[in-house]
């Protein structure tokens, strides 16, 4: 059987801000098909001369956006799952959190337990990128599709992590819950403090693509939150990677 190919869409920015300026955007694209035979406007607003773009003010007070928002979706990141039957369980968990297949938290009830908007909420540049907290969305909680935490896969801590690895965070010894981090760094000293207490179950098939990622954000320190979140789904094939 093969296994799955889960992947990941990073989105950085606010969805709230990006949505407002979205549908005012649309407001004045449905005015301008409205007016375009009328006023003889263009087919688009962003093609708007001055003048026509103060006539459509006057047809509408309220503040209108000219021009399309930058979309929020900066780039994907396909896994290769390690298939070793250790790793079974944290295999399985992963892929079912990227799914949302498993219904609600059972320790947040209101809290899905889907990977799905849940931010990126540690960044250390040059070292590791961190996420997964479907419950708290902050780093102080997070929840397995088994209920709570489940225990470290022995095959996962002999596994080596190295520049893209893809491994389960945790709190201690046989703690791993729901989040995850990426590693963004081949230095054999900071890859050193991961090897063998923490499971490493995959890599990432791109590395120089998100790795640019985090790295242009300019995120802070070891403590410094990034203003990222991110949408997670999943696919059986590979596809392509892109950047906007």
């Amino acid at each position: 059987m093969t296994t799955p190919v889960p992947f990941i869409d990073i989105c950085i920015g606010d969805e709230g801000s990006h949505n407002e300026l979205l549908e005012s955007y649309q407001v004045a694209c449905e005015l301008v098909t409205k007016n375009a035979k009328i006023y003889g406007f263009p087919e688009r607003p962003e093609l708007l001369s001055e003048e026509q773009r103060e006539m459509l003010q006057e047809i509408h007070p309220a503040p209108l956006i000219f021009t399309p928002p930058e979309p929020l979706l900066v780039g994907r990141l396909e896994f290769t799952l390690d298939s070793a039957p250790g790793l079974s369980k944290t295999r399985e968990n992963f892929l079912s959190l990227c799914k949302g297949d498993k219904g609600m938290c059972k320790n947040a009830p209101n809290k899905a337990l889907h990977y799905k908007s849940v931010p990126i909420h540690r960044v250390v540049k040059d070292f590791v990128a961190q996420g997964g907290d479907v419950t708290r969305g902050d780093g102080s909680g997070g929840e397995s599709i088994y209920g709570g935490r489940f225990a470290d896969a022995k095959e996962g801590l002999k596994n080596k992590f190295k520049f893209g690895s893809l491994g389960m965070a945790n709190s201690g010894k046989n703690s791993n819950t729901s989040q995850f981090f990426v590693t963004l760094t081949d230095d054999e000293a900071m890859l050193a403090k991961l090897n063998g207490k923490l499971v490493c179950f995959g890599q990432a098939a791109d590395n120089w693509t998100f790795h640019s990622i985090w790295t242009d954000e300019g995120t802070r320190d070891i403590n410094g939150r990034a203003s990222t979140y991110n949408a997670i789904q999943w696919a059986d094939t590979p596809l392509e990677f892109f950047n906007e």
